[in-house]
């Protein structure tokens, strides 16, 4: 692809790119209005079936308290025994059933399952059968609690097996001597009133709603012929995974929306299904829509993409052949080039882009010479002539004297020294390693001054293997020792501790507490030449100083703090996060 675009005008590039850019957001901004339009229809979909199943629970509802209200008028008759006659108090029940068309019957029994009084004088069966159904055996113990009892085959009369839903309650009865005694209260209903409240409902075309009780199982289903034929089946899975709620599903090849809501006043659960298909009727002709403006558009974006394209390529062009010449290695200062406003002002970053680029390579190629300097004087101080050859003499002189365990360990800090300072050719080293060499170097000094001073070297453990440039900490504690501690009286002291000052920043310390320095010595130590040092002082302090803003930058380097007869406080300062620090460090 990359190949062929090389091989086209700029002018076809140009326009194929902003083609694509026009076109791309253009599709960007049109799948966004699809989903927010869908998503809109849709939750105005939702909003609209909840709805409707609200209205239908709350239908529902009313025509509970409806029963509720007529059982509870059939209690009051029931403790009105001692006023009214039997026969009395049926007829006022029968008046009840005559004006409705969905109670079926309405009973008073005793707690033994005999009938005391109903609005039906067909026989029943025996109280032991009475006693025993479910509708009658949850209402005990419950007195003022009522039970709805899902649908069921009623068997109150031999020859009548009515499909009912059952209200049952134990109440209170007088007794002919004026005694209360507990009875049990029967209303069979049956599915009329509950057939137009879900009839009533219209979710979509093909939408419906219906029951099902707390185990789960129907109450009244629109289709219950069909589900009783296994001709159709219900998600009851489904449903009865949400208790309550909205959520959508795909059952028989079809996504519906599903809407379950709680009765009040029994516990029943009424479900609305609508489906999804006839709901977004309406996003299929905004699709339409879309897609003709989509196609509109693009063609007007490749034309006009076209015009563009031809008005910027020309000077494009020029510029073009001026950057050929920079990549050929013509790095002289380009003529302007003529052109649209934004061209002539790329035409003169670009010259001035040359400039830079051509300023930046000297300063590179200065940068590395001064680099290398540093790096030959660091090679050079890595094996002192004179300092080999006064540790070599101390041992020739403890060897003399029988002192095998001082010549043991001074040769074997002297070999630990160089192997680190040598360090298989790499600049980058641990702080462990470095501070490490700078013991080694301590400790041969320190048998060379015997009872001169005394060190101490303080590392944290999460800090050992921090990566730093190497020799750094030596020639300032070499200074410490030739021009402080050397000239004490008492014992000298050398301390070393590495810490951290802010993040980011690591600060190795250096503290001694020899005779110090003036303050004009102080304000020109960073600047003097290494050469002018006394003792020929390792790389000298300037060196290091020099070293660590070449690798690190100028925010880092050395601080240095010292009063006359009160010692010297060196800070090297090394960034912990610089990118030097993501080179791997090899252990020693």
């Amino acid at each position: 692809m990359h190949t062929n675009l090389q091989d086209r005008s700029i002018k076809t590039i140009l326009t194929i790119a902003i083609a694509v850019v026009s076109i791309s957001f253009t599709l960007f901004i049109t799948i966004i209005l699809y989903h927010e339009f869908s998503n809109t229809i849709k939750e105005n979909a939702t909003v609209s079936t909840r709805e409707i199943v609200r209205q239908v629970n709350a239908n529902l509802s009313y025509y509970i308290n409806d029963i509720v209200t007529v059982a509870g008028y059939a209690r009051e008759l029931a403790k009105q025994t001692d006023q009214y006659s039997t026969k009395e108090i049926e007829g006022k029940l029968k008046a009840i059933l005559a004006s409705r068309q969905d109670i079926v019957s309405l009973i008073l029994f005793d707690m033994e399952g005999n009938r005391l009084f109903g609005t039906s004088q067909t026989p029943i069966r025996e109280s032991q059968k009475i006693v025993a159904q479910q509708w009658f055996t949850r209402a005990i113990g419950g007195e003022g609690n009522f039970y709805f009892t899902g649908p069921h085959v009623q068997q109150l009369f031999p020859s009548q097996y009515p499909w009912v839903i059952t209200y049952s309650q134990q109440i209170s009865y007088t007794k002919p001597g004026g005694e209360l005694e507990q009875g049990l209260l029967l209303i069979d209903m049956n599915f009329s009133a509950v057939s137009e409240l879900c009839q009533s409902a219209k979710l979509g075309t093909t939408g419906y709603v219906y029951f099902i009780d707390n185990n789960g199982k129907i109450v009244y289903h629109p289709l219950q012929q069909l589900i009783n034929s296994n001709i159709f089946k219900e998600d009851l899975d489904a449903v009865n995974d949400h208790i309550f709620g909205t959520f959508t599903s795909t059952f028989d090849g079809r996504e519906r929306l599903t809407i379950i809501d709680t009765v009040n006043n029994c516990r029943w659960r009424i479900v609305g299904v609508a489906f999804m298909d006839e709901l977004m009727r309406g996003l299929n002709q905004f699709t339409t829509l879309m897609i003709l403006l989509v196609l509109v558009c693009i063609i007007i974006t490749i034309f006009l993409a076209r015009l563009v394209s031809s008005w910027i390529s020309r000077p494009i062009r020029q510029l073009e052949k001026l950057m050929i010449s920079v990549e050929n290695g013509d790095l002289s200062v380009p003529p302007p080039v003529k052109g649209n406003k934004e061209v002539a002002a790329l035409s003169l970053s670009f010259a001035k882009m040359i400039q830079r680029i051509r300023q930046l390579m000297d300063d590179i190629v200065k940068s590395q010479e001064m680099k290398r300097k540093f790096e030959l004087d660091a090679l050079q101080a890595k094996i002192n002539p004179h300092f080999l050859y006064n540790t070599l003499d101390s041992v020739v002189w403890m060897a003399e004297q029988g002192d095998t365990e001082g010549v043991i360990k001074m040769i074997t800090s002297l070999a630990k020294l160089f192997r680190i300072s040598i360090s298989k050719g790499h600049d980058i080293i641990t702080l462990e390693e470095e501070l490490e060499h700078v013991r080694n170097y301590l400790i041969i000094q320190q048998t060379r001054y015997r009872g001169k001073f005394e060190f101490s070297i303080d590392l944290p453990a999460d800090m050992l293997d921090l990566p730093t440039i190497k020799l750094i900490v030596q020639p300032i504690v070499e200074n410490a020792i030739y021009h402080g501690i050397k000239y004490l009286q008492e014992l000298g002291h050398i301390d070393i501790k590495v810490f951290r000052r802010k993040p980011g920043a690591i600060v190795i310390e250096v503290k001694d507490n020899g005779v110090g320095m003036d303050e004009n010595t102080l304000l020109h130590i960073l600047k003097c030449s290494a050469n002018h040092l006394p003792d020929g002082s390792g790389i000298g302090v300037k060196n290091v100083h020099q070293r660590v803003q070449l690798y690190y930058g100028s925010d880092f380097g050395l601080e240095i703090s010292s009063e006359l007869d009160e010692g010297t406080l060196v800070n090297i300062i090394i960034p912990e996060n610089s990118p030097i620090h993501t080179i791997k460090v090899e252990k020693k």
